[in-house]
């Protein structure tokens, strides 16, 4: 007799076979080294694949303003309604203001000790001075017409005024997570007041709108080896390694104190999570390696909730609402990256900065972070004016810099953006109780 669904059964353990091969780590590493030799000497292969990446990106963009603004805005009215809302909103007035103080400090002291701008050798000062000159042009003005009007500096007071949306639908359509992130918090914590069998309703869909737009991140997560091969392609392709020998000690300072800021991330969590530190680090990988393949930290909230939550057992209103929270507004990354960037500019000037010119640096490099809300890619690059023009730094002439070697630090500092968000959210979020068949592996840190 012939069984009727044993078509269906091989059909599925072939999925299963070839999604743990599409998500094995010899298969990441495999795209990863493929893409930087195509990048490499094959640079017509690399633009001609490099839609491919985008569109992988594209697509994990797709869902992240659903999910931002149905995520936050049933968390944080679920959290209205509930007994503990004070002691959450107290826990995250202090973690979010220690975080920015703690990176923007490590940046800073970092800096200052390596000093990646301070007694660089002749040959790579005359070729720093060459990508300066010729990035000139983007300076000049024309003498014919009316003279362009000089942006005035964004503070504070801008940063605040921006986030608020005169129209949400607008703010949907240009896609600025920071006014829909605002509309999110005060319609959930409107709806929390609210409460009642109507606001059961509205959460329940939202919840809906949730759960959806993730399953769709979890299947676009099929093709990571094929965007991650493509998006390395083509940013090496378009890497120069002129700029790459001028920057290095910059390039490895930054590289290495987002890796201290990793690791401590990383206990952070372990000490909160109350597992092994091996399993912290394979649940991490997920959205470690979505960080540094798409340099889009929006991208990886779905990720980032999924292991906080199914994984390490976090309270699941808490982490919906803390990590999209920290990741659009806290930008800790960005905040660590400005520090290190206006002392190598202010070192690479020899201008030498007193206590008041380090301390002008650390909080003007919290501003800036948190002003990167809703900006990517080179924009980032430009809210370092925030931070240079305070110590009487000029950020033109090191702009192109910090451009040219933003395709190599740009994942990290989404990676920092990212990792810190979860380790924030560790320090906030309490534990779910396990399930009797959970095995918890064995505590290493008692609490």
């Amino acid at each position: 007799m012939i069984r009727k669904f044993a078509p269906s059964r091989n059909w599925k353990r072939i999925y299963q076979t070839t999604l743990a091969v599409l998500q094995s780590p010899w298969t990441i590493l495999v795209s990863v080294v493929l893409g930087v030799a195509i990048g490499l000497w094959n640079k017509n292969l690399a633009s001609a694949i490099a839609p491919l990446g985008n569109l992988y990106l594209i697509l994990l963009k797709m869902c992240v303003l659903p999910i931002l603004l149905s995520a936050i805005t049933m968390s944080i009215g679920r959290l209205m309604t509930s007994h503990d809302a004070k002691r959450y909103i107290k826990r995250i007035l202090i973690v979010f203001p220690v975080g920015w103080l703690g990176v923007s400090l490590l940046g800073t002291i970092v800096a200052a000790i390596a000093g990646p701008g301070r007694n660089l050798p002749t040959s790579v000062l005359e070729t720093l001075g060459v990508l300066v000159n010729e990035s000139a042009i983007d300076l000049e003005l024309s003498l014919e017409g009316p003279l362009p009007q000089e942006e005035p500096l964004p503070g504070l007071g801008d940063f605040l005024y921006n986030m608020v949306p005169d129209n949400i639908f607008e703010a949907l359509s240009q896609g600025d997570s920071l006014q829909v992130l605002f509309f999110a918090i005060v319609f959930g914590t409107a709806l929390g007041l609210v409460g009642g069998t109507v606001a059961e309703t509205l959460f329940a869909t939202l919840e809906a709108i949730y759960r959806s737009f993730n399953k769709l991140i979890q299947w676009f997560t099929l093709i990571l080896p094929l965007g991650l091969c493509s998006l390395l392609a083509a940013q090496i392709a378009d890497l120069g390694i002129d700029i790459m020998l001028a920057m290095i000690d910059f390039v490895i300072i930054v590289i290495l104190t987002f890796g201290v800021l990793y690791l401590i991330g990383t206990l952070i969590i372990w000490r909160y999570a109350r597992c092994s530190l091996t399993r912290v680090f394979a649940v991490l990988r997920e959205p470690t390696i979505l960080a540094l393949a798409t340099r889009s930290s929006l991208a990886c909230i779905p990720s980032a909730i999924s292991a906080m939550h199914d994984a390490l057992r976090f309270d699941r209103k808490t982490t919906d609402l803390v990590v999209p929270l920290a990741v659009t507004l806290c930008r800790f990354g960005s905040v660590v990256y400005f520090a290190l960037a206006a002392l190598f500019v202010a070192q690479l000037y020899d201008n030498t900065l007193g206590l008041g010119g380090y301390a002008i640096a650390i909080f003007a490099s919290i501003l800036a972070g948190m002003a990167t809300s809703g900006v990517t890619g080179v924009l980032t690059l430009t809210l370092l004016q925030l931070v240079l023009d305070p110590l009487g730094l000029p950020l033109e002439a090191a702009l192109v810099l910090f451009i040219a070697i933003d395709p190599i630090v740009d994942p990290f500092r989404t990676l920092g953006i990212v990792h810190t968000s979860l380790a924030a959210t560790a320090a906030i979020a309490d534990l779910e109780p396990a399930p009797d068949n959970f095995a918890t592996p064995p505590v290493s840190l008692k609490v």
